[in-house]
């Protein structure tokens, strides 16, 4: 087992002036070439690291996420493994058992998750399917990842790249989806098979294993390279640990602390911090202060289906910056509560009404697919 360098790949760079194919699947499908080329040679063994995404990106003269989606897409096909803390290496791919970590991988999910939005909006052969935003927004995934995503099934038969026109396209549904017990097990039916728990999990562990109570732990980005996943997935993990009360994220130079196993274990040191906000109800950042009244101001001021006020007037009336309303914004359109919708006619609308503290309503959520906008 060793680790490979650039000075070890021996074969030549794909030729990306003849656009046959787009970038990222010619990158995906040298690096298949490569693998195989190497094996063959004896320049590589099963188990051999291979260079990191920087010097692989910098090597073919392609961006980073380019290097990192085509890694993943090699990965899926059971040509690679990530190894913890050490990097990506080459599989056993002509092994039956190819079962790696990565088994329930983020494009498994998010294809699952496509074809499950596809059947339930009954949508027809040769008939085009949600926009790569609005897949992003309801399946609250990346559009990078989405984006990805669609290219596979376009590659499979299932899905056709139309050009509209500029930088826009069409995916064309053309070959029906089927929904299998092990996809829908994937995250479809049981939010437990999510990634994002699997990495809770496993973020948890390392952390318990490694750090003591009241150090300071690895920043997310450390973490993203570690399990090789998107810096998003690992926000929403270290979300759920610090629901947990495992850790507790602080801004800037202060970093992330562990604050023990669980909030039920007895430890020696328990930090002026944890007990602040297990005594302060209120501690947030601003934008979750933000978010506590803006919920309040558009249950006390919108009904249902109403257009709420542009970014810069929500900003004056809670005296608050733009980007602190864009943030509490963003987690109200993760929720589902408001929807944002682009043209003349657009806006950010209220598609379900946010619960405030002592509300003693229960609102009903308007249907996405009957709502009509007005002016």
């Amino acid at each position: 087992m060793k680790h490979l360098t650039i000075n070890d790949i021996k074969i030549s760079k794909p030729d990306f002036s003849s656009k046959k194919k787009p970038k990222g699947q010619m990158v995906t499908d040298w690096l298949i070439d490569w693998i195989k080329y190497s094996l063959e040679c004896g320049i590589a063994d099963i188990g051999d690291f291979i260079p990191t995404k920087e010097e692989l990106a910098k090597f073919l003269d392609v961006s980073s996420a380019t290097i990192q989606n085509s890694i993943r897409q090699v990965k899926d096909l059971g040509y690679f493994i990530s190894k913890q803390s050490l990097g990506t290496c080459i599989a056993d791919f002509y092994s039956n058992e190819v079962k790696t970590q990565d088994e329930l991988c983020h494009s498994t999910i998010t294809e699952c998750k496509i074809k499950k939005i596809v059947l339930d909006n009954c949508i027809e052969i040769n008939s085009a399917i949600p926009s790569i935003s609005e897949l992003a927004f309801r399946t609250n995934i990346s559009q990078n990842t989405i984006r990805f995503t669609l290219t596979n099934l376009a590659q499979k038969g299932y899905l056709e790249k139309i050009h509209i026109k500029g930088n826009k396209y069409d995916w064309i549904y053309k070959k029906e989806f089927k929904l299998t017990d092990e996809e829908i097990n994937n995250g479809i039916v049981d939010e437990n098979f999510t990634l994002t728990h699997q990495l809770v999990e496993k973020i948890q562990k390392y952390i318990e294993k490694t750090y003591k109570t009241g150090e300071k732990i690895l920043p997310n980005s450390s973490f993203s390279r570690m399990f090789d996943v998107s810096i998003k997935t690992i926000n929403d993990a270290m979300k759920v640990l610090n629901s947990k009360k495992i850790i507790l994220s602080r801004r800037g130079k202060y970093g992330t602390i562990y604050l023990g196993a669980s909030t039920n274990s007895k430890t020696d040191f328990i930090s002026s911090e944890r007990r602040k906000i297990n005594s302060t109800p209120n501690y947030a950042y601003s934008w979750q202060k933000a978010l506590t009244h803006l919920k309040k101001y558009i249950a006390e001021n919108y009904e249902l289906g109403d257009k709420i006020a542009p970014i810069r007037e929500l900003a004056e009336i809670l005296n608050v910056s733009p980007n602190t309303i864009r943030r509490a914004l963003s987690d109200l359109f993760q929720s589902g509560h408001l929807v944002s919708k682009r043209g003349k006619m657009g806006g950010i609308f209220i598609m379900e009404m946010p619960e405030i503290e002592g509300d003693n309503y229960r609102w009903l959520a308007l249907n996405p697919d009957v709502i009509r906008f007005n002016n």
